[in-house]
């Protein structure tokens, strides 16, 4: 009995979509109304599946061949499986009754909901696969559907060229995940997940990269890196984020389900296969610095973006990148409760992008005639707040971790997510002091120290929370920040290069609002304005893919 609840999340959005398919010369524009029924059959029934698998012992179901087959599709929901289940159908719900009144009229509107609930279909699948095939099948099946709703309008041009970018950049990953499929089948025999982790823990593997060689590689790393790579293309690192830019062009449900949906399937996939990752502490390493040049990357682009969905892909790439990062510490179900917390968040920004850009065109407004003097108009006590916010307090959840917090995400090098989310979240502060000239300096100061307090303790617990809730076992996440573990001096020189540049900036913008002229040579400003101009082109990656693209058409 139990077992139909979990066939009914998964099945039903596909049903919904074939009856669609099937019958729309009759139903129209009821086409929605099917499709959001479908959707809240799977939304409710995700509900109970996680209820399930909470109170009892995680779902198997062998559906198509041999439950040891390499061919078998098998069904897995544990809490992992049941959390992102509950997640896909409850944002495919909200865009399906969204989009059910704002696609009328358009011309893709049927084959809009036809390849909406397929996908929707296809990621609960992925998540729910217990074997590596047909996980690699959900994988690449994303793909394609994604590239097809982006052309959801045939006749856009840059509509188009968002599916081409997305179908070839992600096509990369695919292959690459394909790849590491072969490889672990060729050193374990066994595609199924719960049999090749064991025989990858029981005894380590190595792979051949050319018969008759002597050199023999980790397969655990080779297959790790291979997944890094399809990882970096669905997650949107850079520079494989170009097809996240482009999904501006497509209709705003589509584009809320990418940011809220799809670009999470990369930490869900690490989180999968984490016994997998645990195995390969250089893949780990590698993982925590594609994630920071990603994060900051995309969090200094956001800033320079005057387009409000440019900025939201931005931050999309940004909060990727510091998922990625969690994931490269070993903190993997603290990256599941990000991507949770960021999929509703994304969605919710997405779907009132429209109103507000409507908004701003037809109320338009002109600034106040009033100006203040920023020269004058800055409170120490306001700047003092902003200082210890940003960088005593995290220095001291660093120094203290350790005596103080006695849970797995601090036991190794972890503290530095605490550390790093102190800093970008409090340096936000450094960008809205401009905008806090007339309230008084302390409600201002209150008001940071109290976000500051709430974010951090509720960071705090979701890290303990979910780990334990995630992996029962108590040595499981253990074992994982131990095989992401830093070298001390390197972790210690970063953490210093950090404090030295948030420093240097907190003195040059506090400079400026006190009408301080900084002694910066000329070269430093021109630096500084060039940098300004490449973070607003996105680095330029777009022109560059575009330059490469062309020249290899016309050959």
């Amino acid at each position: 009995m139990e077992a139909i609840f979990p066939l009914v999340t998964i099945f039903a959005p596909l049903l919904g979509t074939l009856l669609i398919g099937l019958f729309w010369w009759e139903l129209g524009e009821r086409s929605a109304r099917l499709g959001v029924g479908a959707l809240w059959c799977s939304a409710l029934t995700s509900l109970v599946t996680l209820a399930v698998v909470l109170y009892g012992d995680p779902i198997r179901l062998t559906i198509l061949g041999a439950s040891s087959g390499a061919l078998a599709y098998t069904i897995l929901i544990d809490r992992l499986a049941g959390v992102m289940m509950v997640l896909i159908s409850l944002v495919s719900l909200i865009i399906h009754v969204y989009s059910e009144r704002y696609m009328v009229g358009d011309a893709g509107y049927i084959r809009f909901f036809v390849f909406l609930g397929g996908l929707t279909s296809v990621l609960l699948s992925l998540v729910s696969s217990g074997n590596l095939l047909w996980m690699f099948v959900c994988w690449h099946l994303v793909t394609w559907l994604l590239a097809s709703l982006l052309v959801c309008n045939p006749a856009s041009r840059p509509a188009r060229e968002a599916g081409q970018m997305t179908f070839w950049v992600q096509g990369l990953g695919d292959f690459a995940f394909l790849l590491a499929l072969l490889a672990l089948y060729g050193a374990t025999g066994t595609l199924d997940l719960t049999e090749l982790f064991a025989r990858l823990q029981a005894s380590p593997s190595t792979l051949t990269l050319w018969p008759g060689m002597q050199t023999d590689v980790d397969v655990a790393l080779v297959a790790t890196l291979l997944l890094l790579l399809s990882v970096m293309t669905k997650s949107a690192q850079f520079p494989f984020h170009l097809w996240l830019i482009g999904t501006i062009e497509a209709p705003t449900p589509v584009s809320a389900l990418m940011h809220a949906g799809i670009v999470n399937a990369g930490g869900f996939l690490v989180n999968r296969l984490a016994p997998l990752f645990g195995l390969a502490p250089t893949t780990l390493h590698l993982m925590f610095v594609i994630g920071c040049v990603t994060a900051l990357i995309g969090a200094t682009a956001m800033l320079t973006q005057t387009s409000v969905k440019r900025r939201l892909v931005y931050s999309t790439m940004g909060q990727m990148g510091y998922m990625v990062m969690e994931c490269g510490l070993g903190a993997f179900a603290l990256a599941v409760f990000h991507l949770c917390a960021h999929g509703l968040f994304k969605a919710t920004l997405f779907l009132n992008s429209g109103s507000v850009i409507h908004k701003a065109r037809t109320e338009f407004k002109l600034p106040p005639a009033a100006q203040v003097d920023e020269a004058h108009s800055f409170s120490p006590m306001t700047w003092t707040t902003g200082v210890v916010a940003t960088l005593v307090l995290p220095l001291v959840i660093l120094l203290v971790a350790h005596g103080v917090v006695s849970i797995p995400l601090q036991d190794a090098q972890g503290a530095v997510i605490f550390l790093f989310f102190g800093w970008v979240t409090t340096s936000q502060a450094m960008f809205t002091l401009y905008r806090l000239h007339t309230g008084a300096s302390w409600t201002v100061s209150l008001t940071m120290l109290g976000a500051l307090a709430v974010i951090g303790l509720t960071y705090l617990w979701a890290g303990e929370a979910f780990t334990h809730f995630l992996y029962p076992a108590h040595d499981a996440a253990a074992s994982f920040m131990r095989a992401a573990e830093w070298n001390r001096t390197l972790f210690d020189a970063v953490v210093g290069l950090a404090v030295m540049f948030i420093l240097a900036a907190w003195g040059m913008i506090y400079g400026k609002a006190k009408g301080v002229k900084l002694l910066m040579p000329a070269w430093m400003d021109q630096l500084r304005a060039r940098a300004y101009v490449m973070f607003l082109n996105g680095l330029y990656v777009e022109d560059l893919v575009r330059v490469i693209g062309r020249a290899a058409f016309r050959r």
